[in-house]
C-alpha cells in the first residue's frame, strides 16, 4: 500500500466517494484546495481508501461544528473530513491504515473531526482520537473528537 497525496486528479477521489458527499465537496472544491489536501492509499495504483485533510475550516460547517470546534482551529488542529474505505476493501483495516499513515507523515499535527454516526465513536478512539463534545440537537446528531499529538 501506498499513502500519498493526491495532487492532480482529485475527481479520482472524488468518484469513490458517497454521491451526497459528492454533492458537498465537488462544487466547491475549487475553493478549499488551496487549503486542503487529499491523501489517499493506494493499491496497485488503485484508491481504496482516503479523506481530505483542511488545514482551514472544512466546508458547510454545522451550528455545533462551528461553535466546538473553534477552539481546536484556533490553535491549529487541522480537520479530517470526507474519510472513506471503498465498500469492496472493508473489514481489512485500511480506515486504520490511513490514519497511522497521516499521523505519521505529519507527526506533530494534531486534528479534529466530527461523526455523525454514533458506531464511529470505537473506531475513532482506537485509533488515538478521543470524544470532547456532543451535540445537544436530538435531531442533528454529532459528536467531535479530537487527536493530540
Amino acid at each position: 500500500m501506498d499513502f500519498t497525496v493526491l495532487e492532480s486528479d482529485s475527481k479520482e477521489f472524488f468518484k469513490i466517494i458517497p454521491p451526497d458527499w459528492q454533492d458537498i465537496i465537488i462544487p466547491i472544491w475549487d475553493t478549499y484546495r488551496e487549503n486542503a489536501k487529499i491523501y489517499v492509499l493506494l493499491d496497485q495504483g488503485s484508491i481504496v481508501a482516503g479523506g481530505i485533510v483542511f488545514e482551514q475550516d472544512p466546508p458547510n460547517m454545522t451550528d455545533f461544528e462551528l461553535a466546538e470546534g473553534k477552539k481546536y482551529r484556533d490553535v491549529s488542529f487541522q480537520y479530517i473530513g470526507f474519510l472513506y474505505v471503498n465498500p469492496n476493501r472493508r473489514n481489512q483495516a485500511l480506515g486504520t491504515q490511513w490514519l497511522n499513515a497521516l499521523k505519521a507523515k505529519k507527526p506533530k499535527q494534531s486534528y479534529w473531526l466530527t461523526i455523525e454516526e454514533e458506531g464511529l465513536h470505537a473506531f475513532y478512539e482506537k485509533n488515538g482520537f478521543q470524544l470532547v463534545s456532543k451535540s445537544k440537537d436530538p435531531s442533528n446528531r454529532e459528536w467531535l473528537l479530537i487527536y493530540v499529538t
